[in-house]
């Protein structure tokens, strides 16, 4: 399988592995699973600066151009250590029909299994957004205004003015 590191270096420099120690966690798990690891996106710690998302916008377009069916993260925590999210980002990267693999065995529940129920409650609101988008998609070509129904009646109020 054709896969894609991400590699995020956590915002505060004395938590989290540096980038060098996940991209080797990331190279291992290739090789002991026989997986062709195409690039590693990387967003690294720039002293002054905000720590950004360039890698994985990066990443996006790995995928975007079909040079990857999955994704490996040293462990969740570095998409995010937030748990929302990391959810978001495990959404966005489904919806885009790749796999999330982890290095770290304890995130397998969390990709394959059941997540608990706080990841559940986040992925259900998650799907009903999607649906919400989804709908209004379908329906935007559709001119906006009244139904051409018999049984709808509008009925527009002046608006009084404050004092008048």
């Amino acid at each position: 399988m054709r896969i894609v590191g991400y590699v995020r270096e956590s915002p505060d420099p004395t938590a989290g592995d540096p980038g060098f120690a996940q991209q080797e966690e990331i190279r291992r798990y290739a090789a002991r699973h026989g997986h062709a690891l195409v690039a590693v996106c990387q967003d690294a710690r720039t002293p002054g600066y905000p720590l950004g998302r360039d890698g994985f916008r990066s990443l996006l377009g790995v995928i975007a151009a079909g040079g990857a069916e999955a994704v490996v993260v040293a462990g969740l925590e570095a998409l995010s250590a937030d748990q929302i999210v990391q959810e978001i980002m495990l959404w966005d990267l489904r919806s885009r029909r790749v796999r999330v693999l982890s290095t770290d065995q304890a995130d397998l529940p969390v990709l394959d299994g059941d997540p608990g129920p706080a990841r559940t409650l986040i992925r259900d609101v998650l799907a009903r957004v999607a649906e919400h988008a989804e709908a209004l998609r379908l329906h935007a070509s559709e001119p906006a205004g009244v139904p051409d129904d018999d049984g709808v009646v509008v009925h527009l109020d002046r608006a009084e003015r404050p004092g008048a």
